[in-house]
């Protein structure tokens, strides 16, 4: 293997190990932060990001889906360990009925990521290829599908060993963990549903500008992205407004919250993404027939 594509695989994992690290870490803190509104859109917005990169290496890095799925599940899995570490943290005990919580919001954050990168990218035949992968080397994975099949297996199984190992020994009454869930609340259903639509406006340009826009392009689209973030979080706001009602005292801090959400939310993506492309990725449009895997 030549030194220089040693060298980028190096820098790759480095990459991975440090987002693994950061992103864990904002994870057992995320719900110390719910007690306010400024860091909890904060948090929101942090974690909003993870979700993006793990839903981005499930959708639109080439090779074939169901390889990908297994890894993109762990990642999830382990997200939500952070998250359960957290709220035991944070309630002195572990609570099986707030990680279950926990775990059904972070699905639905999934699901309403995941699927509208994965239309995206099957419209769009978006894919994130890296310099190196050729075609020629790309099609000799398909010799390896006994392994990557054996591969995933294991990691369903440790993605299921790792959630069940990480619930506390008790009778869960699953009634009560959707009752108590904001899915059963119709106000804070609404308020994460306008913003999941609003984030998914604003990681989709950052994810175009970082791998997909020409070089000499990117800091004049960064410069505009901030513009059209900012206008975004503002019709958020008076959105929540008039769905909602005014915050009352708390206005400016729920303002302020959605406007930095959604700002750092980007600028974690564009890091990230950007990183990528100093490794070499970058967006390109499939041919038809590797758009549907």
């Amino acid at each position: 293997m030549p030194v220089k594509e040693v060298s980028r695989k190096s820098q790759l994992i480095l990459l991975i190990a440090v987002c693994c690290i950061g992103f864990f870490i904002a994870d057992v803190a995320t719900p110390t932060w719910f007690e306010k509104p400024f860091p909890a859109m904060i948090a929101l917005g942090v974690v909003t990001a993870q979700l993006t990169v793990i839903c981005v290496w499930g959708t639109l890095v080439r090779g074939t889906f169901w390889i990908r799925l297994p890894w993109t599940l762990l990642l999830l899995v382990l997200s939500w360990c952070g998250f359960a570490w957290g709220i035991t943290i944070e309630k002195g005990t572990p609570d099986a009925y707030a990680m279950l919580e926990a775990a059904l919001l972070w699905t639905f954050g999934f699901v309403t990521s995941f699927v509208p990168l994965k239309i995206a990218a099957m419209c769009f035949r978006w894919q994130i290829v890296q310099d190196s992968v050729d075609d020629h080397s790309a099609g000799q994975s398909a010799g390896y599908a006994i392994r990557d099949i054996m591969v995933g297996t294991l990691l369903l199984a440790l993605s299921m060993g790792i959630g069940r190992a990480m619930m506390p020994d008790e009778e869960i009454e699953l009634i009560r963990v959707w009752r108590d869930s904001l899915f059963s609340h119709p106000e804070p259903l609404i308020a994460i549903t306008i913003f999941g639509i609003v984030s998914l406006l604003v990681k989709l340009p950052c994810i175009w500008i970082s791998l997909g826009e020409k070089t000499e392009r990117i800091k004049s689209r960064i410069g505009l992205w901030f513009v059209y973030c900012l206008l975004l979080a503002v019709g958020e706001f008076i959105l929540l407004c008039a769905v909602l009602g005014n915050p009352g005292d708390d206005s400016g801090e729920v303002f302020f919250g959605i406007v930095l959400s959604h700002q750092l939310m980007g600028m974690i993506m564009l890091a990230v993404c950007l990183a990528l492309r100093g490794l070499g990725y970058r967006m390109e449009r499939a041919r038809a027939s590797a758009a549907t895997r």
